[in-house]
């Protein structure tokens, strides 16, 4: 057994080398010890360099053969045991300062949990995007909200958070706002743990491997994984720097991949699995057959590897980047959600480009079950659409409008006028007359001229008899929650 795990990782030193020439590629050997805060050994822990995985026996020890090109020692942390945290992020990892030494023992101390974790929430948020002192305020008043949520719906149960990516809005502007982004996320009293997005990117280097100094010194691996009650999480790295400016793709390199099939060999199969990072699998072009059309910057360009490694689970994608919300069904057992931006349109609007609100998710995970809805930043978690009356969209202007932003298509979509159900609403292609109206309104007070309302494919329209008559939108989710409103007049 050890003379097989001997040879890959000599193999993986031999690869290493081509990493950076530069680096001094000696031998490391890294010793430890996971135990509780009693100092009960704690058996089974995988622990990593970022290249292999081993585990702690029964004594809770854990050897690890490295080298000098390793930039953290790390656990996945255990279901049953308290998410650690140190400078407002969870701290499940210690740096490998010293490339010199030859042996280097690193400890972990880990809590047990005194909740139940089967039950346990999830807070998902995508492209926080901070850039400026005036947009603080309202990343404020997002933790109000997640803070207020958790009080009133979930006081009692385990929660953590997920950032999707671009925690800052650009890497060049002092200050970066990434230790006050920890800072105040913390302040929600929840753990978050962050994914690399492409504004969180050093661009100065000369490839990939460098463009995420800034984020590892403030947030440490860019890869890791995690688990709570029985799901397994994983943290993963998809923004490739091509060193062209500012340029990037959705690219998972070898090292993360090879890393990522150890991890899920420890993971029976049928387990369920949640996968987060920042730039989709998919897209709307190849839901609707035209996978030609997608833009690499956009899409996982190696997504049928991954789509490969995660077919024995019950797998779940978060992602973020595209600045509107979509969700979808990729195989019986892989959904994909993209998960609309905290920013919306970089803090310009109250909306995405897609025209759903300023928000986050929230999954409620049962045991391998889980359910889902979208918070609305200020709104009530029942709020989950906007319906319009004839007239809010020019192009369509007979016709009553619902914008359904968690819209799959297990969901309905029903039409009442005047009290009579009418049926099922049409499905359509186009523009959200909120954010459209919003952008014409106030395009000339953008700090960004570019940007402005996107089209969507989560969209309704029905034509009433009676243009005058009162209608009510139903909407029905895949867990059979009803949400009902009154179409009004866009303002």
């Amino acid at each position: 057994m050890w003379t097989k795990k001997l040879i890959y990782i000599t193999i993986l030193f031999i690869t290493s080398i081509s990493i950076n020439a530069q680096v001094d590629i000696r031998n490391i050997e890294f010793t430890g010890k996971v135990c509780d805060n009693k100092g009960s050994a704690i058996t089974g822990v995988p622990v990593t360099d970022g290249y292999n995985i081993v585990v702690t026996n029964q004594k809770g020890e854990y050897r690890l053969l490295s080298n000098a090109t390793a930039e953290f020692i790390y656990i996945t942390i255990p279901s049953g045991y308290v998410i650690p945290m140190k400078d407002n992020s969870p701290y499940f990892y210690h740096r490998v300062d010293d490339k010199l030494k030859l042996k280097q023992k690193f400890d972990f101390i880990l809590e047990k949990s005194r909740q139940d974790e089967n039950k346990h929430i999830v807070i998902v948020c995508a492209d926080p995007q901070v850039g400026f002192d005036e947009e603080i305020p309202m990343v404020e008043e997002a933790i109000k909200d997640i803070k207020s949520l958790v009080a009133q719906n979930y006081a009692n149960f385990p929660v953590h958070g997920v950032i999707c990516g671009d925690i800052i809005a650009e890497i060049s502007r002092e200050p970066k706002f990434f230790e006050w982004m920890k800072h105040t996320f913390a302040e929600s009293n929840i753990p978050f743990f962050y994914a690399a997005g492409n504004h969180d990117m050093d661009v100065s280097g000369r490839s990939n491997h460098d463009s995420k100094k800034t984020f590892k010194n403030a947030l440490g691996p860019t890869y890791y994984s995690f688990n709570r009650g029985k799901v397994h999480y994983i943290v993963l790295d998809d923004v490739f720097f091509i060193a062209r400016g500012y340029a990037s793709i959705g690219y998972l390199d070898e090292e993360q991949l090879c890393w990522l099939a150890q991890d899920l060999t420890l993971i029976p199969e049928g387990s369920t699995v949640v996968t987060s990072f920042h730039i989709p699998t998919y897209s709307r072009e190849a839901r609707r057959g035209e996978a030609a059309k997608e833009e690499m910057n956009k899409v996982l360009q190696n997504r049928s590897t991954l789509y490969k490694m995660l077919k024995p689970y019950n797998a779940y994608i978060f992602t973020g980047h595209e600045h509107y919300n979509e969700n979808y069904q990729l195989a019986d057992n892989l959904f994909e959600h993209v998960h609309a931006a905290l920013c919306g349109i970089f803090w310009q609007a109250p909306y995405n480009s897609d025209g759903t609100p300023l928000g986050y998710a929230v999954y409620e995970f049962d045991g391998d079950k889980v359910k889902w809805y979208y918070k609305s930043v200020g709104k009530d978690k029942n709020y989950q659409f906007n319906a319009y009356l004839p007239g809010a969209d020019k192009n369509r202007p007979d016709a009553v409008i619902a914008n359904v932003w968690n819209y799959d298509p297990q969901w309905k979509v029903h039409w009442y006028e005047n009290g009579v159900k009418m049926g099922e609403m049409k499905q359509y292609t186009g523009w959200d007359p909120a954010i459209v109206h919003y952008v014409d309104k106030n395009r000339e007070n953008f700090r960004y001229k570019y940007i402005g309302a996107g089209s969507t494919d989560h969209l309704f329209s029905a034509e009433p008899a009676d243009k005058n008559a009162k209608i009510t939108i139903e909407v029905i989710d895949r867990f059979g929650n009803k949400y009902t409103d009154e179409a009004v007049k866009e303002e």
